[in-house]
């Protein structure tokens, strides 16, 4: 322990080092380290709280609890703190409706909070943030949860199964695999489990009943990442049931009515969902409190303030569960998840307390036994003003005062230009050293806030006085979007064969074919007609994506119906293509304006981002400047989701237009996109020279016309529109970038118009559906694209709620958001029933502002209610899903969905995208109908809706739908209809060939070599159990190209099954056998009756020569010349496996004749 508070004290920031020169300071950490309190503190600015917070966490070396009075607060201290030290948590409120049945919720805030519980339970110091709310609530006592985490080490001995039921008990839940956060499986001597607290999943390796290693592995390809000594598994909810726990809970509801069903999961050894409701009836009280070590410091932040929210938190607590009684959906002892505010607050009369006030005062229920008097002042805003910054360093200089600018990426940038001012100011890139009395530096390192000290003569400036903005967040380089894997196939999916067409699959069997069993795929075509498919195929079948599988018809055998189709689509895309390639190279060759390289004013434009930007959108910024700036026509596409940060991009893009003299149209489909994008550009432009000017519908006609008179005569730089923009009457007087935003929304004139504009100025198209990855590939050479698939860093994953839908819990989730200052989507899909529960909605929440929005409405109509809603004349939005394209209003935090089991995946992930995207932590809840007679299906429903919560199957899927939208967009709805015809992956590879073709680039004919060997090749069910995952590793075996490709396979195996069976070896070896004689040209391959024959392609591209020489060395071979060449090598004393055995040396002979062209 001594090691780490000598550690802690070597790498102290300096900010907080220089604090024992405060002489107040020091007093107060004495005091409370000889436990002489409980202390008033006087004086203390906001800004300066979490500093003096931080200081006394690493001065005291004691575990330090800070209680604020909201949310909000709670998180600006601990973030804050977390300037200074790594240790600051933040423990936000549990948050689940009371009133929700059969709830399922994100893992996202059960893992905040218990990763400072546990940090508490394993006796390390840490700072804790709460709200005066998290502070009541009610908690499942310390020893339970320590009773619940699980410590394993490699050379453990502890039973697979032991530690299995131990997981579920703590709350985890058992799958086939794990994929998701809270989950755990248990395979043979594997047990793989996600736990809450960490990063990655971890796979433990058993050797009987002895852990033989530990690794965390990939969740989304489930291959290993790095070995590990030993891991802490936390409980993966606050409330995992000890083995009191469970047997008191269920006495208490066998009495209780309406809890039947809870009480049956819980005597099967289950956790029924949303138990923490009913924690009074499992455990005793234990509080936030009783987490904290003895002598733990208590800094309450306004105490007065800290009470009021608590009394407020608790009458509102109180009113809920009394109408929920009332309504028969909660029970009286769910009071008492809440408790008395002056109860708990008398109890933080402690010798380590300390009560923080911004002004002198006295608080009733803890009277001071010392006080400290501070003088702290906050900083001034210097928003862009350099002379007054210039100014006030020279006023601190005069008076000998110490100045840290704290500048983050712009350190340089403040030094030139306080240099301009005449002020020299020295640069640190970052400090370690402790800070001199008397200097002036700026550091090139970020804090939350800057203040002042008199006393101590210092002065802190942060990047948020200097622009306005807090420091800009490191986006996180966050996973790319990962990919579908096969083992998203069931039984009864359409699967698309590329020889046979579209068909359905039955399941996999197992044929005798020569005395040898193999696995085949069962698939079903129309007419009933059969078709196996050997598992060596595999390669050629995919699941069927592409469009509403209940229009897709099932191909019929034999007729050449299926090649008809696919050959329409291959002429139909080698049009396109041919078309592509032609237009890119008629723009090559045409001149366009060469505008100059980024100048003063660009810098501090883009410096002036409140965030860091994400590595795809610099990539995006640089491939769209450096087209600018060459003298060609610039033609770019630009995708990435909503949010993702493609208006920032294109904003760059105008302003360097602007900044040489050009004009910039800025054209979209919708009015109220319009006003999104005149907005934004308005209030980044702002401070810059700048004139943005907004045509759409809701222009009168004097503003209409002041606008077309500003773009003739130049007065007007930028201008935001709808098509009014293609109007004859709009003249530009010199354009010289057209930004045109989601243009497939546009109608086949419109498109046209813009065609003709884009023909010699250069343009830039963005789309928020993201353009599959192959696509995109495929596309490189024949149009520019920029892909932003980062995602920006958000700091919370939006909290998302499957529930049955109850009034209650939808007036509980609008009156939270409210009361927040927040705005709410209601998605309800029913535009003939809209009206009426709109009434409905306005009776079960008078106190909102209620309007409702749907695609059948009045397109003035529905305009008009957007943007009312927008500029906050509404508080709740009823809409349909029109909701789900483009729309972005940082100020929706919360969304409703009704009968959310009635939507595709696809829809619910853009639908829930719609919030959570500003700082605040977004709520989405998924609500269906309780469908009594249907339990089973529904049961089922919600288990499908319920993987949405975890980033699982359901996800990628979601994102497989969006992109093929986004492909049907980019090449137009003709496309879309051959794309559905065939399928995606076919599509794609069909684009791929026609696009090369066009280019002039030689596909190599590919050989589909037939291989028959008479030898076990399989994967048996007692290796991988789970079908899907069979049939997963069976394509991937088929796609076995090169030697590399086996090793990856068989590591793959190895890591996630165990050692690999002699069958699934022979199976590996036969596919890399297969790869290698496709190249040589070979048809097939086949062992029988004690030879080997080779059967060659016409086209082979093998030097005959070679052939007959290498022939003419092998015992037994003979060569046969005709329609179709061949070898045959005979060997009368060796049975098949002994040929099988030889076969590599026969292919590696084939691979030396190829021919050298």
């Amino acid at each position: 322990m001594l090691n780490r508070k000598a550690k802690l004290r070597m790498n102290e920031h300096p900010l907080i080092k220089i604090l024992n020169k405060h002489p107040e300071y020091t007093r107060l950490v004495d005091a409370l380290k000889k436990g002489e309190g409980s202390a008033a503190v006087f004086g203390l600015g906001e800004a300066v709280r979490a500093h003096i917070a931080a200081g006394l966490f690493c001065h005291t070396g004691k575990t330090v609890l800070i209680i604020t009075a909201n949310e909000s607060s709670a998180a600006r201290i601990q973030q804050d703190m977390a300037a200074f030290t790594d240790r600051a948590y933040h423990l936000p409120a549990r948050e689940l409706p009371l009133g929700a049945k059969g709830i399922a919720a994100s893992a996202g805030l059960t893992a905040r909070r218990l990763e400072p519980l546990c940090a508490l339970l394993n006796g390390e110091n840490i700072a804790v943030a709460v709200s005066a709310e998290a502070l009541i609530q009610r908690m499942t006592p310390p020893t339970a949860i320590a009773q619940c985490m699980r410590t394993v080490s490699a050379g453990d001995r502890t039973e697979p199964r032991e530690l299995l039921a131990a997981l579920i008990n703590a709350g985890y839940e058992r799958v086939d695999m794990c994929e998701g956060k809270g989950q755990v499986c248990l395979r043979g001597g594997y047990l793989d489990v996600f736990p809450i607290s960490m990063a990655n999943p971890v796979r433990i390796e058993f050797f009987d009943d002895e852990i033989d290693t530990m690794r965390t592995y990939d969740a989304v390809s489930q291959r290993s990442i790095e070995n590990i000594d030993r891991c802490v598994i936390p409980p993966a909810t606050e409330m995992p049931l000890t083995k009191e726990a469970r047997t008191r809970g269920m006495r208490a509801l066998r009495k209780t009515e309406g809890m039947k069903e809870e009480y049956d999961r819980l005597s099967e050894g289950g956790i029924p969902l949303g138990l923490e409701m009913l924690m009074p009836l499992f455990y005793p009280e234990a509080f936030i409190t009783d987490y904290l070590p003895e002598g733990a410091i208590i800094l309450i932040d306004e105490p007065q303030r800290v009470e009021e929210s608590a009394k407020l938190a608790f009458t509102t607590h109180l009113d809920r569960v009394g109408s929920y009684i009332h309504e028969g959906t909660a029970l009286p002892e769910q009071a008492e998840l809440i408790c008395q505010p002056s109860h708990i607050l008398q109890s933080l009369d402690t010798p380590y307390t300390a009560m923080l006030f911004a002004l002198t005062r006295t608080y009733g229920l803890i009277k001071p036994k010392c006080l400290f008097r501070f003088e702290t002042r906050p900083m001034a805003k210097y928003i862009g003003n350099t002379p007054a910054l210039a100014a006030d360093i020279e006023g601190w200089k005069r008076g000998g005062s110490t100045v840290m600018i704290y500048a983050g990426a712009h350190a340089k940038r403040i030094g030139d230009m306080l240099g301009d001012e005449g002020v020299t100011i020295g640069i640190a890139e970052a400090l370690t050293r402790d800070i001199i009395s008397g200097e002036q530096l700026i550091v090139g390192q970020s804090i939350a806030r800057g203040f002042e000290y008199p006393e101590l003569r210092l002065a802190v400036i942060s990047e948020c006085e200097l622009y306005g903005t807090e420091s800009r967040r490191s986006a996180s380089s966050s996973k790319k979007k990962p990919k579908l894997a096969f083992s998203e196939l069931s039984v009864g999916d359409l699967v698309v064969h590329e020889l046979h067409g579209i068909g359905r699959f039955v399941g996999v069997v197992t044929l005798q074919v020569a005395g040898v069993s193999r696995d085949y795929l069962h698939l079903v075509y129309a007419g009933g007609d059969k078709l196996y498919v050997p598992t060596d195929q595999l390669d050629r079948v995919q699941k069927y994506i592409g469009g509403d599988e209940t229009t897709a018809h099932l191909s019929h055998l034999g007729t050449g119906e299926w090649q008809r189709t696919v050959n329409k689509t291959r002429e139909s895309v080698k049009k396109l293509a041919f078309d592509l390639v032609k237009l890119y190279g008629d723009r090559l060759h045409r001149k366009g304006h060469a505008f100059p390289p980024d100048t003063a004013w660009q810098k501090r434009l883009e410096e002036s981002f409140p965030y860091q930007e994400t590595p795809d959108q610099l990539t995006s910024i640089a491939e769209i400047k450096k087209d600018m700036e060459s003298d060609r026509v610039m033609d770019r596409l630009l995708c990435g989701d909503v949010g993702y940060g493609k208006t920032e991009v294109a904003l760059r893009a105008a302003f360097k237009a602007v900044t040489d003299s050009k004009q910039v149209a800025f054209l979209v489909p919708t009015t109220i996109l319009a006003q999104q994008h005149y907005n934004t550009l308005a209030a980044r432009f702002s401070g810059f020279p700048v004139n943005v000017a907004l045509l759409s519908r809701f222009n009168t006609p004097s503003e209409e016309a002041r606008v077309i008179d500003g773009l003739k005569k130049g007065t007007i730089d930028v201008v935001v529109g709808t098509h009014k923009l293609l109007s004859k009457s709009v003249q530009f007087k010199d354009l010289g970038l057209l930004i045109i935003d989601e243009e497939q929304r546009f109608g086949v004139g419109h498109k046209e118009q813009i065609k003709e504009m884009r023909k010699d100025i250069d343009a830039l198209t963005l789309s928020a559906t993201p353009i599959p990855r192959t696509l995109h590939m495929s596309m490189t050479g024949i149009r520019d694209m920029s892909v932003i698939e980062t995602p920006p860093e958000q700091r919370y994953p939006v909290q998302t709620y499957v529930m049955e839908y109850s009034e209650a819990v939808a007036r509980e989730a609008i009156m939270k958001e409210l009361g927040r200052g927040g705005q709410v989507f209601f998605v309800y899909n029913n535009v003939r029933g809209m009206e009426t529960f709109a009434e409905k909605l306005k009776q079960l929440v008078p106190e909102a502002r209620i309007a409702y929005a749907h695609g059948q409405m009045g397109e003035r109509q529905l305009e008009r209610t957007m943007l009312d809603f927008m500029e906050q004349q509404y508080d709740v939005l009823l809409c349909s899903t029109i909701i789900e394209s483009g729309l972005d209003i940082p100020n929706v935090n919360t969304i409703i969905i009704y009968d959310a089991d009635k939507m595709g995946l696809a829809q619910l992930y853009q639908l829930r995208g719609r919030v959570g995207r500003g700082a605040r932590l977004g709520y989405a809840y998924l609500t269906f109908m309780r469908d009594k007679v249907l339990s089973d299906i529904a049961e089922k429903r919600l288990s499908a809706i319920r993987e949405f919560t975890q980033f699982g199957a359901g996800f990628k899927i979601a994102m497989r739908d969006l992109e093929i939208r986004g492909a049907g967009n980019l090449l137009g709805p003709e496309q879309h209809g051959h794309m559905a015809a065939v399928g995606y992956d076919l599509y794609c590879k069909i684009v791929e060939g026609a696009v090369k073709e066009a280019k002039g680039e030689k596909e190599p004919v590919k050989i589909d070599t037939v291989v028959d060997i008479p030898v076990p090749a399989s994967i048996s069910t007692h290796y991988i159990p789970r079908e899907s995952e069979r049939l997963s590793m069976y394509k991937r075996i088929a796609l076995i190209e090169t030697r590399d490709d086996l090793y990856d396979v068989q590591d793959e195996l190895i890591d996630r099954y165990g050692d690999i069976p002699e069958d699934t070896a022979n199976l590996l070896n036969i596919a890399l056998i297969k790869a290698d004689c496709s190249r040589a040209g070979v048809m097939q391959l086949r062992i029988r009756d004690k030879e080997v024959r080779f059967v060659f392609d016409k086209q082979a591209p093998i030097d005959g020569a070679k052939l007959i020489a290498a022939a003419g060395n092998i015992a037994g071979a003979r060569m046969t010349f005709g329609d179709t060449p061949s070898m045959v090598i005979s060997r009368p004393k060796s049975d098949a496996a002994a040929l099988y055995a030889m076969l590599p040396q026969f292919v590696y002979m084939l691979a030396d004749c190829l021919s050298a062209n």
